[in-house]
Parts: C-alpha cells; structure tokens; sequence
C-alpha cells in the first residue's frame, strides 16, 4: 500500500520533496519543544532515510502526513 486516505489526511510513503519541510520542522525549537533537541539537517535526512529502509525492509514504519484539500 503506497498511501491511506481519509476527509482530511494523506498518509503517504516518503518523497524527495518533504525533506527540506521535515528539516525545517525539524530544527524549529517551538516544534521540538517536547523532544530531546531540534535536528540538523543532515540527521533529520537520516531519520527520513531510516524511515524509508524501515517501510522497505519492513512493510511499516513512519509515513509522511498531509493535509487532504
């Protein structure tokens, strides 16, 4: 299954494009308030890559979010 829809939501497998979004979330302090420390770019592309390993290896694991409409 390459992505679940729903009204508002679109669960996808990841793309070359979410990158420089997921990093910029990634290195906002507010966004990251509640975890450990905001990400630099390089380790928010290895969290994407670990992502996209784990759905191949694996057939689950984290998929990207976006808003539907």
């Amino acid at each position: 299954m390459s992505e679940l829809r729903t009204e508002r939501l679109v669960l996808r497998q990841w793309r070359e494009e979410d990158r420089a979004p997921f990093a910029a979330l990634n290195a906002d302090p507010i966004v990251m308030e509640h975890f450990p420390s905001t990400m630099t770019r390089e380790a928010s592309d290895a969290f994407v890559d670990f992502n996209i390993a784990a759905i191949a290896d694996r057939g689950w694991g984290l998929w990207a979010v976006e808003a539907d409409g």
